[in-house]
């Protein structure tokens, strides 16, 4: 009985979705409620129902637009939302007729201004028509400029719920206000200085005037002529000066305005193992260490036999090692030896391969050592496995 009950209330929630939706389209209200008293219900949801699927094809058409002019971005909220299983499958799920209210979509890309009073179809448009605006703006710039800037805000944005176009806007804007050029997005420490000194002398409506004639320029700078992409840029202008007034009380605009950072040009550490053992010699200790009893013996046994990294490796693999022995093992190494068996072996992946059941021991008790650090020296470590070259894993 829930059921039918359930399905009865999505029926009439879908039923006057729909003529909702044929009554915002009136633009005159007195009018609209007119309709409302006169016309029979059946006619007001025909009525909907007709506009409602409109709007599904235009929606449609806005979505393969928002494919073409989507970001080349490391962004998962964003390609995950853009992706056929998110917003995609809108248009392979969407009830027009009994569920016109629902939004039935995984979407967990941010806009700049979100869409926080649609439902259904109306929704989605509206979505769309943001993001696509969004893509616009940031078409204008190249991909590499858009991935230092955010690098330079966090480097791990790739897994964050950030707003592309809101740090790209910020970035174009503090460039245009050090005079720099807009299109690479490069603000430096000195620029943030310069307009610390500057911006913090005005109140807001003097600021305000800065950020407007800041924004103008950048319409001339990028020849931005399509007024809904204007009007877009402009709503979002509120957000920012708030942030950036707030940065000006704590003295915090570097978190505002981004210098960008070049993951390539970070410095890098060169790992080399010394030569491995003899075959025959390294059988002979692996049957030796299989044979031990005692965990002190092994961990000796290891100490005076193994000089070549990468014969430990083997060894953790080969020795049939408890997790208390691993953890003894690990804690011989440095820092820089176990940010590279992380690298190896790394337990924190996308990748997905098949892993033999020594391999999968490896990941697991070195993550659970890695767990049992202190804070500060897992990412010490970890930043340090993301600097290491020099070996082919």
């Amino acid at each position: 009985m829930g059921a039918y009950v359930e399905t009865a209330e999505s029926i009439m929630k879908s039923n006057l979705y729909s003529i909702g939706v044929y009554l915002k389209s009136i633009p005159d209200p007195d009018y609209a409620a007119f309709e409302l008293k006169t016309v029979k219900i059946s006619e007001l949801y025909g009525r909907g129902r007709k506009l409602v699927n409109t709007k599904f094809q235009i929606a449609k058409r806005i979505y393969n637009m928002v494919q073409k002019n989507k970001l080349d971005t490391l962004n998962h909220s964003y390609n995950s939302t853009l992706s056929e299983n998110g917003i995609g499958i809108f248009f392979k799920l969407y009830n027009l007729e009994y569920e016109a209210h629902d939004s039935p979509a995984s979407i967990d890309y941010q806009l700049c201004n979100p869409v926080n009073d649609l439902a259904g179809i109306e929704f989605i448009q509206k979505y769309l028509e943001n993001l696509y605006l969004e893509n616009e703006f940031c078409k204008k710039f190249a991909t590499e400029n858009i991935h230092h800037l955010l690098y330079g805000y966090d480097k791990s944005y790739p897994e964050l719920l950030i707003n592309i176009f809101e740090h790209v806007l910020t970035a174009a804007l503090g460039c245009s206000l050090a005079n720099r050029n807009i299109v690479e997005l490069n603000i430096t420490g000195e620029d943030i200085q310069y307009l610390y000194k500057k911006l913090r002398k005005y109140d807001h409506h003097t600021l305000m005037l800065t950020i407007n004639y800041a924004t103008n320029h950048i319409y001339e700078e990028l020849n931005l002529t399509n007024p809904l992409l204007q009007e877009y840029i402009e709503r979002s202008l509120p957000k920012i000066v708030t942030n950036i007034e707030i940065a000006l009380k704590l003295n915090t605009l570097s978190k505002v305005f981004i210098t960008p950072q070049n993951p390539d040009l970070e410095p890098k550490i060169h790992f080399e193992s010394s030569i491995k053992m003899d075959d025959e010699d390294y059988r002979k200790l692996i049957e030796e260490l299989i044979r031990c009893r005692y965990s002190s013996d092994k961990l000796a046994l290891i100490k005076d036999k193994v000089k070549s990294f990468d014969d430990f490796e083997d060894i953790l693999l080969d020795a049939q090692l408890e997790e208390e022995e691993f953890i003894l093992l690990f804690n011989t190494l440095g820092d820089v030896e176990i940010a590279e068996m992380i690298k190896r072996h790394p337990f924190e992946s996308d990748i997905q391969v098949d892993l033999s059941e020594e391999e999968q021991v490896v990941r697991l008790y070195l993550e659970n050592y890695m767990k049992q650090l202190s804070p500060n020296r897992q990412e010490k470590i970890l930043q340090i496995a993301k600097q290491l070259i020099g070996v082919d894993i």
